[in-house]
């Protein structure tokens, strides 16, 4: 299995199941309430854990007991946090509002900490992995970043999560293979997920590109040619919270385990499905490893 690094934030989520959204000034009493570590890159790592590979995090923690309490269940979750930083602050947080009747979610974040810097990743021995990845976030310390991974690498594939646009981003779309886009990116280059893709693609002829549109599925550009992956009709959505990060570990997963661009493409969006349909992310590695064996 591969030794995949994945660059980005972690978080502490509280999360409260409610039996549907309240109103404003509204008083609800949830049905059920959990808290675990969270954060784009820290989902998509923890769901390659499961899948048998030796996932890193790099992302910044709090100093301090709460700190030293997140990067320990960081390791139970198989995430190896050597290229950590700990910094004093507090430790991020997401207050997840859950919808039972919907499975939707709302969002409170709050952080304090400073984001990784150039220097926080200097000693990172780049080269050792087979697959980085990395969320598109700090844009000035992230371009400089991947330029730096550019020239220390010889053949590793270099993946970039994009998911709220940021214009000062579009500097680091040059450093990576492998470009995951929101439909909201999608949306901030051109009307519609395929005009998205094909102008990106004209841009980038080389590259895998997706976009991910929740009921509508998600697209791919490879090799020229534009692919689209149906979702499956009827499901049942019982928690979102992470389902695009869940979409990224399976592409990542699938690309690493040598399957075409276009198979991979089924395998994250399937697995991103099976995530909606359960709460959490336990246990979505753990119906056959093997992305041939899953429904396509």
């Amino acid at each position: 299995m591969a030794r995949i690094l994945a660059t980005g934030i972690v978080t502490l989520d509280h999360t409260l199941d409610v039996a549907a959204f309240p109103a404003e000034d509204d008083e609800v009493r949830a049905l059920a309430s959990t808290t675990q570590p969270g954060g784009n890159a820290t989902n998509t790592a923890t769901i390659l854990a499961q899948f048998g590979h030796r996932p890193g995090l790099s992302a910044v923690i709090a100093e301090g007991a709460a700190g030293d309490a997140l990067s320990e269940s960081l390791e139970g979750h198989g995430l190896d946090v050597r290229h950590c930083v700990r910094r004093p602050g507090a430790t991020p947080t997401s207050h997840i509002l859950r919808s039972r009747a919907t499975g939707s979610r709302t969002i409170v974040h709050h952080r304090d900490l400073p984001e990784l810097g150039v220097e926080d990743l200097v000693g990172v021995p780049w080269p050792e992995y087979d697959w980085l990845h990395f969320e598109g976030r700090n844009p000035e310390a992230l371009a400089s970043i991947l330029r730096a991974v550019r020239e220390s690498i010889f053949d590793q594939p270099v993946s970039l999560e994009l998911e709220k646009p940021r214009p000062e981003l579009d500097a680091c779309l040059d450093h990576a293979d492998v470009l995951m886009l929101s439909r909201d990116w999608a949306a901030s280059v051109a009307g519609t997920p395929e005009a998205a893709l094909q102008q990106l693609s004209e841009r980038f002829p080389d590259r895998i590109l997706t976009v991910t549109a929740g009921a509508e599925g998600a697209w791919m550009a490879a090799r020229g040619v534009i692919h689209h992956c149906e979702a499956t009709p009827g499901l049942r959505v019982v928690d979102s919270v992470g389902a695009g990060d869940t979409f990224n570990a399976g592409l990542i997963h699938a690309l690493v385990s040598g399957e075409p661009p276009e198979q991979a493409l089924t395998v994250a969006v399937r697995l991103a499905e099976r995530k909606l349909e359960q709460v959490g992310l336990d246990g979505l590695g753990n119906a056959g490893s093997e992305p041939g064996a899953w429904p396509g």
